[in-house]
């Protein structure tokens, strides 16, 4: 070897030497200052949260989260700037009423092209622009207005009994995740724009449905990736701009929806039909809100009411199915209740309530993290303390699981809601709590409970699960992007 090579050898050995002594000051500089270091998770946790986000996309982050709190606690890491808490009393402090803990950048990430100054309910972030607009809101969603709506709603799942049934002559069987899927869209398509999608009539989904599927994971994927999405979006071809294809077709379809109803308001507004919008459109016309916040709203309501509505729908006849003696209790319920029958003879059988309590409770259609910013005075929990700015979240599914709050809690036990206990009711977070609960929680728990009646007066023996067609128990296991369906997409059932 020449004294050149060698001297260039001794030199590439220093340098390496010198940027392995750097990384390892950097790394050991990072955890000393780090004021999350004393909060267990992975390693990787300290500098980066991909691991997590690249499970939101195959719809595993809520088990790889639950996982971490059942080998680490009631607080574990996820990111460098973010954690994940099932302390019951922080839980309490995060999600209550009037709380700082702000909505954090990921529900406006997740609307990706769809953002603009009108936002919809849910991805406010602004605690006083979302109060200010859920007032305007809040009435229509009243179960004292959700009456207006009901003889339209029970219409649609009268008709999507019907659809079951029929199916079932010609095969044998018949998916209710499907026709569930289809009902939810066209109830919620008729309460916001005055029309239905028609799904059940057809049968099958139509352009619109597949733009909203597109835009909802377009949704999911920009909400783990804003960076990445913001630059694919540019380019004219792939994945990413064939979904924001399928999102403005979304907005412009609800902008159509909009001024078709507005017409039929302003030519004869005495005999219009109601919609969960009306009393909007007065506050564009004094310009409290503009045209395009109705347009948001009604997508709003039509993204946050289908897939919501039809996955619990979905899992209350599979529980049930798979529970023949509860079944049959649902059944005589059913049965004794008038012909002629409304929600409110309805909601006075308790057991109906408890079904879909305990079916919210273990297959909740949105069961994922709901992140928060921790605000300036920071938190301590566990004695730990978390500054501010930190993304801080917990998920219903792990604490639906609690055995502190549960007893025996992977049993599908409705049973346990005849005399629930304080922390049951207090940790009982399906449609999230505080300020930010779901609006529409009213108008989706009185379509599933027609849905229940409906059902098993049209399979009156009741349903149990056909596995045919390779159909199997594991398509039913959930996959949880940010809102949970089956990953088989299907639920083939067949009458007794």
């Amino acid at each position: 070897m020449t004294l050149h090579a060698e001297a260039a050898s001794h030199g590439t050995a220093a340098l390496a030497v010198c940027v392995i002594v750097l990384a390892a000051f950097w790394i050991i500089t990072t955890i000393v200052r780090d004021p999350l270091k004393s909060i267990g998770g992975p390693i990787l946790s300290y500098w980066t949260s991909l691991k997590a986000r690249l499970l939101v996309l195959r719809g595993q982050q809520v088990y790889y989260v639950h996982k971490l709190h059942e080998e680490q606690g009631s607080l574990v890491r996820l990111g460098p700037n973010e954690v994940s808490t099932t302390d019951l009393v922080a839980v309490k402090t995060i999600y209550k009423v009037g709380s700082p803990f702000l909505k954090s950048r990921w529900y406006t990430d997740f609307v990706g092209l769809l953002r603009s100054k009108e936002m919809a309910i849910f991805t406010m972030r602004d605690p006083k622009q979302h109060a200010h607009h859920r007032k305007y809101q809040a009435f229509n969603f009243s179960e004292k207005y959700l009456k207006v709506l009901e003889p339209d709603m029970m219409r649609n799942v009268k008709t999507t009994a019907a659809a079951m049934r029929k199916e079932t002559e010609i095969q044998g069987h018949f998916d209710a995740f499907k026709w569930l899927t289809f009902m939810a869209t066209d109830v919620v398509g008729e309460a916001a724009f005055g029309e239905s999608f028609n799904l059940l009539e057809s049968g099958q989904k139509n352009q619109y449905i597949e733009d909203l599927e597109q835009a909802g994971f377009r949704g999911v994927l920009a909400a783990a990736f804003p960076t990445l999405v913001r630059f694919l979006s540019q380019l004219p071809f792939g994945y990413v701009a064939k979904s924001g294809q399928g999102a403005r077709r979304v907005g412009q379809y609800g902008a159509q929806s909009i001024e078709r109803y507005h017409k039929r308001l302003e030519s004869d507004k005495d005999n219009v039909k109601p919609t969960l919008l009306t009393n909007e459109y007065k506050l564009v016309e004094e310009g409290t809100i503009t045209r395009a916040q109705i347009v948001r709203d009604g997508t709003g309501h039509i993204i946050a009411g289908t897939d919501t509505t039809a996955n619990t729908a979905t899992y209350i006849f599979w529980q049930l199915a798979e529970h023949p003696e509860l079944q049959s209790e649902v059944i005589k319920a059913v049965q004794a209740l008038p012909e002629d029958c409304t929600d409110d003879d309805i909601k006075n059988v308790s057991i109906f309530q408890h079904v879909i309590n305990e079916t919210l409770r273990l297959d909740g259609p949105a069961s994922a993290s709901l992140p928060r910013v921790v605000p300036e005075a920071g938190i301590t929990i566990n004695d730990k303390y978390i500054p501010k700015g930190t993304i801080i979240s917990t998920q219903s599914y792990t604490l639906h699981r609690d055995p502190s709050v549960w007893r025996d809690p992977l049993v599908f036990d409705p049973s346990r809601w005849e005399n629930p206990t304080p922390e049951m009711r207090a940790f009982f977070m399906p449609f999230g709590a505080g300020s930010r609960i779901c609006i529409g929680m009213h108008f989706a728990q009185m379509e599933l409970r027609h849905a229940i009646v409906n059902f098993y007066r049209t399979f009156p023996r009741g349903v149990a699960p056909a596995f045919v067609d390779g159909f199997t128990a594991k398509e039913m296991e959930q996959a949880i992007y940010f809102l949970g369906q089956p990953v088989g997409k299907r639920c083939l059932l067949k009458p007794l």
